[in-house]
């Protein structure tokens, strides 16, 4: 069975990185250095200009890919939870994450999710059972059913800032979301396997 698009190929690790091109690393550039590190032949530990959390972030991200489930094309949505998780024990100060009731989409982010003890909330919005990118193009995550979804969660009485992040793939929806909802709107990576390293500044090990 064919696999499903989970959008690896949009991780960009040299985005998080400082670019010095301090050369002490041993290569020319950090273009190399990510090259290396993806390849396994040098850890992110190595880099002197990358921080303790973002080299676990990027071994969580590396790991991640042979840790979440192989996902397959599939063409029916397959409706799971839809509703709050709380993880870690999250307090008012938890980031608020947003996604669709896929049942894949479900496995894959506490995959994820389970590479941190950091803190969530994790909204899971009615999207009929489709992915979130098969959900925007059938408008089934829309402003609507994310504000319906923040309603029905009671998240409000839960966080001391009203602030959430949705999937990259969702960004056309941050202007709406936040008229309707009057949640200031982060837009979150393409890839939830990004995740480690777009929070890497929260992202504790285990």
């Amino acid at each position: 069975m064919a696999s499903a698009n989970l959008y690896l190929d949009e991780i960009n690790f040299l985005k998080y990185l400082n670019k010095t091109e301090c050369l002490q690393c041993g290569y020319s550039s950090c273009e190399e250095l990510i090259d290396a590190i993806i390849a396994g032949t040098k850890k992110p530990d190595e880099c002197p200009s990358i921080s303790r959390n973002k080299a676990y972030a990027i071994r969580a991200v590396q790991n991640i890919k042979e840790l979440w489930p192989e996902v397959p094309l599939i063409v029916h949505p397959r409706p799971g939870l839809a509703g709050l998780i709380e993880l870690n024990n999250p307090g008012v100060d938890s980031p608020v994450l947003i996604t669709g009731n896929n049942e894949y989409t479900g496995q894959v982010m506490l995959t994820v999710l389970s590479t941190t003890i950091c803190p969530f909330f994790l909204i899971f919005v009615n999207t009929d059972g489709n992915t979130v990118d098969m959900a925007m193009i059938y408008q089934t995550l829309t402003a609507e059913r994310i504000r319906r979804a923040l309603e029905e969660t009671k998240i409000e009485e839960k966080v001391n800032r009203r602030e959430l992040i949705v999937p990259g793939l969702a960004a056309s929806l941050k202007k709406s979301i936040e008229i309707l909802t009057g949640w200031h709107v982060r837009i979150g990576p393409k890839c939830a396997a990004e995740l480690p390293l777009f929070l890497s500044e929260i992202w504790i090990p285990p």
